[in-house]
């Protein structure tokens, strides 16, 4: 709690030093105060310089392609740090001070001393002046002997029992395991050739038995790592990255399931160096998060391509000091403009109220995570809310997961039992990956991924008060919306079911399309198109829509802004001209992918008789698709 004090105390300096006459002229407003006072005995340190100029990221959010909204979100974000680093960059050189420059947060990350800062702060465009320390990740609270943990692991044969509790295998069972997405791991570092993540790395070619590391792996550190002897090889120097990813995706293939999506592949990060606590700054923090936005060969950041970045990243680490709150934040909604869930884990300093204290956890864009066991109670250590530190009393955690006794990978290829917000991050950040397996047109967007979650979560009944919230209030500031339930998750994601049915009168074809999203769906659906597929000749000459909002006509499309969980649509057409040819339609919607409705045939109705597959009743693929959904629905 030391730590947590000393975060409180120097936000209230910083924020008391803002003030005063004449304080915002000079040049030393704009630095940390705990930066002047260290350079008082240091001569020179590191430090982080924020310049005025932002990229407008909101257009992203448009962009429904994830590899496109990313590249748009890098090209921006890369423009304005062009355009805007100069003159900095300038005084840099000409005083000879080593440096490196970042376009993720237009800042820089400077060595020098005082008379360095007071030349940088006279800059206009320079908007404040960070001080940057080392800074320890959050340890596991606990981690069991690992010869006592190798034997426990052979005789395990199940699903992990964390990943058992949120309902991991039955999302497995219904086909939806994460193939196809890739998971980002951004820690200590990855064991890759483990025997339970080695065939899950993206970077693995089982077939030749060959790895390419090439937009994979990022060693933050480079040659100045000395516990990695190649940097440009995946490595873990203290088994909590290997952990962390063995949640995620971990399978040996011969009975140990520790990870939440086995399908799912994984590229790795490491900005963390210490192979005791694990010791990171924000510079190697920044160089992983620009890395993961935009993957690039080995030592070739020319080569980024934003169409290699991973769906979701796991982040168990905190940075408890000299963190430069402001810049963290502004690679946090980088991250998330560039539809990648960003999953971190809340911190080990509870049990008390506004232990959530440190970046990435406190902000808004984060998918914070706390830690409960496998019988639901939260665990003691679980940091908990509300945000204090930046005096937002935001809500915090988001949701919790299990985090305590977690079996999963380790060092040397062996399993070992770790507890921790550490652990519980990667369950959510798996959870991602099954629900994107689920429904690919979920890729890319942030927030209906979180709200699904969360509003599938299991209410925690734990006691406590925290920032005015109890277990009766969701979400509250222990454990947020609850514990994590895949399966509900997945199953309860917006599905959209279609019944088309048409009766004939002479020439016309009355057509009737009804959409309906289920009641207990966890979101609505957004953005629905109903299209048509007419016979050559047909016209549809007149529209009636029984929807809460008027359905406008496009072509053969007619659109809906959105639909609620229980909601009906009711699309009524006059189409002529059919002749004996069915009328074909689909249905979508931004979280739904296109489903067809069943043909509809008007000259089959003559007479007055339905036509086959319609005429208010279900046809038989329809019908065997709800049998199928009924199936995946059961409680």
């Amino acid at each position: 709690m030391n730590t947590i004090r000393r975060g409180l105390l120097a936000v209230a300096c910083l924020l008391i030093s803002g003030v005063g006459s004449g304080m915002d002229m000079d040049w030393r407003a704009k630095v940390d105060q705990p930066l002047l006072e260290a350079l008082q005995t240091l001569t020179q340190t590191e430090f982080m310089v924020q310049l005025d100029a932002r990229a407008d990221l909101t257009p992203a959010a448009t962009i429904d392609d994830k590899a496109a909204k990313g590249r748009y979100v890098v090209t921006a974000l890369q423009q304005v740090a062009a355009e805007s680093q100069g003159p900095l960059r300038a005084l840099l050189d000409a005083r000879g001070v080593s440096y490196r420059a970042f376009w993720i947060s237009n800042s820089i990350a400077v060595t020098g001393s005082i008379t360095d800062i007071e030349a940088i702060a006279r800059l206009e465009s320079v908007t404040q002046i960070h001080w940057l320390q080392p800074i320890p990740a959050p340890a596991p609270v606990t981690v069991e002997p690992r010869s006592a943990t190798a034997a426990k692991a052979v005789s395990h044969k199940a699903a992990e029992a964390g990943v058992s509790l949120v309902r991991a295998p039955e999302v497995w069972a219904a086909g939806f395991n994460g193939q196809g997405i890739v998971v980002g791991d951004h820690d200590i570092g990855v064991e890759w050739t483990h025997p339970a993540l080695q065939d899950k790395y993206r970077g693995w070619d089982a077939q030749s038995r060959t790895a390419s590391h090439d937009y994979n792996w990022r060693n933050a550190f480079g040659a100045t790592d000395l516990f990695c002897s190649d940097p440009g090889v995946p490595c873990d120097s203290n088994g909590h990255g290997t952990h962390t990813t063995g949640t995620m995706v971990g399978d040996d293939g011969n009975g140990m399931q520790i990870g939440m999506a086995p399908g799912a592949q994984w590229i790795g990060c490491r900005s963390l160096l210490d192979p005791v606590v694990g010791l990171g700054t924000v510079p190697t923090y920044m160089d992983c998060m620009e890395w993961m936005i935009a993957p690039y060969p080995i030592d070739d950041p020319d080569g980024a391509d934003p169409a290699m970045a991973p769906h979701v990243v796991n982040n168990s680490w905190g940075c408890l000091e000299g963190c430069a709150p402001p810049v963290l934040d502004d690679v946090n909604q980088a991250t998330k403009a560039a539809g990648i869930v960003q999953v971190v884990s809340a911190g080990n300093d509870g049990s008390e109220c506004s232990t959530i204290a440190f970046p990435l956890a406190v902000y808004e864009e984060s998918f914070t995570v706390g830690a409960s066991d496998v019988d639901d109670n939260m665990a003691s250590f679980s940091s908990r809310g509300p945000v204090l530190t930046d005096l937002s009393m935001r809500t915090k955690p988001n949701v919790t997961a299990p985090g305590v006794s977690t079996v999963s990978a380790y060092l040397d290829g062996e399993y070992a039992s770790l507890s921790g917000t550490s652990m519980s991050g990667p369950h959510v950040a798996g959870l991602v990956a099954l629900l994107l397996s689920s429904e690919t047109k979920l890729i890319g967007r942030v927030d209906d991924v979180r709200a699904i979650i969360e509003n599938t979560a299991v209410p925690l009944a734990h006691g406590e008060t925290c920032g005015g919230t109890s277990d009766a209030d969701i979400p509250n500031n222990t454990s947020g919306f609850g514990r994590i339930d895949a399966y509900e998750a997945v199953t309860r994601r917006p599905i959209l079911d279609i019944a088309t049915a048409g009766n004939t009168s002479g020439d016309a074809l009355e057509f009737t399309a009804t959409i309906t999203l289920p009641d207990d769906a966890a979101i609505a659906a957004t953005g629905l198109v109903l299209s048509l597929d007419l016979p050559d000749g047909a016209t549809v000459n007149q529209a009636e829509s029984a929807a809460t909002q008027p359905a406008t006509k496009a072509a053969e499309q007619y659109t809906l802004d959105s639909l609620q969980p229980g909601g009906t649509w009711v699309v009524k057409l006059t189409i002529t001209g059919a002749g004996s040819s069915p009328v074909l339609s689909t249905v979508e919607a931004d979280q739904v992918s296109a489903k067809a409705g069943d043909p509809v045939n008007g000259a089959a109705s003559a007479g007055g008789s339905p036509p086959t597959g319609s005429g208010g009743a279900w046809g038989l693929g329809a019908l065997l698709l709800l049998i199928g959904v009924a199936g995946l629905r059961r409680r």
